[in-house]
């Protein structure tokens, strides 16, 4: 067996945060292909009657590191008299970075791959491996930085999107020294509309709504210059409504999505700018929600500080209407192979 491990990075920032740091580069596709399946991509949910949202425009991939890892085991059998010795279990795991460049549309993805296949010099399929089936979609709202947004390469390696394609490995068969192909994919979910609703930054005691079925109550809002503090009192129906403050959707199987989500609220100071994406500051939020029967009632509070931001003046919720899932598709090309 070769030995050793090898392994390689790709530096690059991706989370979206505000700060008076220079912006890092994107990742650069260089061998990397983002391919659609069919003509265009298989649409799992409804399709836009207007076009399908295409991964190629969207997203650039790369993988970030490869490494092989046995692992074995065995029992004290003074503790556990029947467990018997486990392994050497052999795996190898291409891990894989998604930058978004285009983020429009995208609302989430899921943070298992769907399938992998590695193939050799000569096109030989050499390992494949399918996600095993579950009874709940999860997609995770992506923490990449877009085109359009401020960033903080000191945070780059936190916030990057990772996916990891494992592989099992038999070490008694000889392997390429480099893969000429790895075919992934995941699935996405996707938005066909977009839209902002504003409302003003100081208290108001009745319900205002944001979207039928999501209704917020302003009992706090606190301003000064370069300071807020807000709380809002939130009611929505979950079964026409997803909120997406946790950062997620998860779905059973069989399980229709829902007709909105509510993917973002953002503090506006008065010339309406984003205050998160100006330079400088720092600002917290929290929301906890419960119900039963789809009524779903909690707060969503928030602070921020930030000398050069101006004065809070509006609330933005971001909403997103005719969500469908859709498989994105990609192909990484002349992916080395650690010895071992």
């Amino acid at each position: 067996m070769r030995s050793g491990i090898l392994t390689c990075w790709i530096v690059v920032a991706l989370c979206a945060c505000a700060t008076a740091m220079e912006r890092p580069a994107q990742i650069s596709p260089g061998d990397i292909l983002i391919t659609a399946c069919g003509e265009p991509n298989d649409v799992i949910g409804a399709r836009d009657p207007n076009g399908t949202w295409d991964p190629a425009e969207h997203l650039v991939a790369d993988w970030e590191y490869i490494s092989v890892t046995m692992a074995s085991s065995i029992y004290n059998p003074a503790v556990q008299p029947d467990a018997a010795a486990q392994g050497p279990d052999w795996s190898m795991s291409i891990v894989s970075v998604v930058d978004i460049v285009d983020g429009d549309g995208l609302i989430g993805w899921s943070t298992r791959p769907k399938s992998a296949e590695a193939f050799d010099e000569s096109g030989n399929l050499v390992s494949s491996v399918t996600s095993s089936g579950s009874p709940v979609r999860w997609y995770q709202q992506p923490r990449s930085w877009s085109a359009t947004d401020s960033t903080s390469a000191l945070l780059s390696a936190v916030f990057r999107n990772r996916f990891s394609l494992s592989f099992p490995v038999d070490p008694e068969t000889t392997y390429p020294a480099v893969f000429s192909r790895v075919n992934w994919s995941m699935n996405v979910l996707v938005a066909q509309e977009i839209k902002t609703v504003e409302i003003p930054f100081e208290v108001k005691n009745t319900w205002t709504e944001v979207t039928p079925g999501f209704e917020v109550m302003v009992v706090q809002a606190d301003v000064e210059e370069g300071k807020y503090k807000y709380k809002l009192n939130v009611q929505y129906d979950s079964t026409q409504i997803d909120y997406l403050m946790g950062g997620s959707i998860h779905l059973w199987r069989d399980e229709a999505l829902p007709s909105v989500a509510v993917i973002g609220l953002d503090v506006l100071n008065a010339e309406g700018q984003s205050i998160r994406s100006l330079d400088g500051g720092s600002f917290s939020s929290t929301a906890s929600y419960a119900g039963t029967n789809g009524q779903m009632t909690g707060t969503a509070t928030g602070s921020g500080s930030c000398s050069s931001c101006g004065t809070a003046a509006t609330f933005r919720y971001t909403l997103a209407f005719d969500l469908y899932e859709q498989e994105a598709n990609f192909v990484l090309e002349n992916v080395p192979v650690p010895s071992f």
